[in-house]
């Protein structure tokens, strides 16, 4: 069962974003799952309920799938890298982070890694 792990945050731009997350309070690592398409709640499901006490999960719905916000115009790779980031910011994500990522999510997370290092 995922209920327990649904969130929805709204970022700096004013977009609601619907996550799952395991809210870990001060967590030694945190995962962050980026998917590729419309199946993130079901692909992730399994590692959220698995993962250790002290590790967070955040499984990301992107904008324009799932159960997020559906907004105008196309979301090219770097849209959606600015979209991680603005919602990695919303989250004030902090500490180390590891990217878990699924077809398209992997251009995502990384270029999303690559942000981080750069700022």
């Amino acid at each position: 069962m995922i209920d327990h792990w649904s969130r929805t945050i709204t970022d700096a731009r004013g977009r609601t974003w619907h996550f799952l997350d395991t809210a870990v309070e001060n967590p030694r690592l945190t995962l962050l799952c980026v998917h590729g398409n419309p199946t993130w709640s079901f692909l992730w499901r399994g590692l959220l309920a698995a993962a250790p006490s002290d590790i967070r999960v955040i499984a990301v719905d992107q904008l324009q799938m799932g159960w997020s916000e559906r907004i105008p115009g196309i979301r090219r790779l770097a849209t959606r890298i600015d979209d991680l980031v603005d919602l990695t910011d919303a989250l004030d994500l902090r500490g180390p982070v590891v990217t878990v990522a699924h077809d398209w999510g992997g251009p995502i997370s990384l270029g999303w890694v690559l942000h981080q290092r750069a700022h």
